[in-house]
């Protein structure tokens, strides 16, 4: 199977770092979470309301921009609107072909309500100097307890991404709650629209998630049981788990050396797939993960490892996708 220049490159690029504890460097490309919008390169992101809306369409224009992959933004982004020549449309009333051709390829509107109330939150008890001597030393000291509320802020965020053609490509709602306490010997209050921020953060990294793939960069811990390994095998498998912090090209040799001795050992199997996973050679490295299951049903390791592989290869159908999209 061949796979795009970015995904070899990832790897290629790859150098021990030094890290602790007996893990292998694996990179790769891993898919959003949705395919469709991987079909549109250029979005213009428009009319966002509600008391939180603004606020959201910079978050999330913010993590878009964010979505770099091999040194190229994902997405096209921009504020200015209307996106598809004179106007645009989209609500569930209305018909989708509404939607004017031109400009972006497609359009992201949203709505973001917020609300927010203060309710009783207790006490807390500090303890307070009250007499002090002519040197300003504090000689007496007493409980003192204040009354505290709670300001609790509740977000309701929702966005729609349409296509051109007017195809709904995405659409995402959710509630998001954060409660700050404040009590009466502080100064201030919380700042409502500070809690919003934070709330419009997290959701625009969900949407971002969902959107557009993400290169990651991990160290994957290697299986270290040498259960069925002959003495001889150990000590080799001892050099090998050392050779993972200095020498990973020689670490991978050795476990393969070692596999091949040990065809049933589940060990090796995984360490091995590991191995080929942080080379691209995917289809190789999941045949090693499955034939690890085949053995031990359930380990999660392995399983783990099929379903990185799987997230690659879908990332790298919405690379395809992308790519037709720009050819038309």
């Amino acid at each position: 199977m061949r796979y795009p220049l970015w995904f070899a490159a990832g790897a290629a690029a790859l150098v021990p770092t030094g890290a602790q504890g007996e893990t292998l460097p694996v990179a790769g490309v891993y898919a959003a979470g949705t395919d469709a919008p991987s079909r549109a390169r250029s979005i213009a992101i428009a009319d966002f309301s509600g008391r939180g809306g603004e606020r959201l369409a910079f978050a999330i224009d913010s993590a878009l921009r964010g979505a770099v992959i091999d040194g190229r933004p994902w997405f096209d982004l921009t504020f200015t609107a209307p996106a598809f020549g004179d106007s645009y449309t989209y609500d569930a009333g209305a018909d989708p072909r509404g939607v004017q051709r031109g400009g972006a390829d497609a359009v992201m509107r949203g709505i973001a309500e917020v609300e927010w109330r203060d309710v009783d939150s207790g006490t807390k008890e500090v303890e307070e100097c009250v007499t002090r001597n002519s040197v300003g030393t504090c000689t007496e000291k007493k409980k003192v307890s204040y009354t505290c509320r709670a300001r609790n802020v509740t977000l309701r965020p929702e966005v729609r991404m349409v296509s051109r053609g007017g195809e709904l490509l995405y659409a995402k709602g959710d509630t998001r709650t954060a409660s700050r306490r404040f009590c009466k010997d502080e100064q201030g209050t919380p700042s409502v629209d500070s809690i919003v921020e934070e709330l419009v953060g997290g959701f625009a990294a969900v949407v971002r998630g969902d959107l557009a793939p993400i290169f990651r960069d991990e160290e994957i811990r290697v299986l270290e049981s040498r259960d069925g390994m002959s003495k001889s095998d150990q000590a080799t498998f001892r050099t090998a788990l050392r050779f993972t912090k200095t020498d990973v090209s020689e670490a991978c040799a050795l476990f393969e050396e070692l596999r091949q001795a040990n065809p049933q050992s589940v060990t090796l199997l995984f360490n091995t797939g590991l191995c080929m996973e942080r080379l691209g050679e995917l289809d190789t490295a999941a045949r090693l993960y499955e034939e690890a299951l085949a053995l031990i049903p359930r380990k999660p390791e392995p399983q783990q490892g099929l379903d990185r592989i799987a997230s690659r290869l879908r990332a790298e159908r919405q690379f395809s996708l992308r790519e037709a999209a720009a050819a038309n």
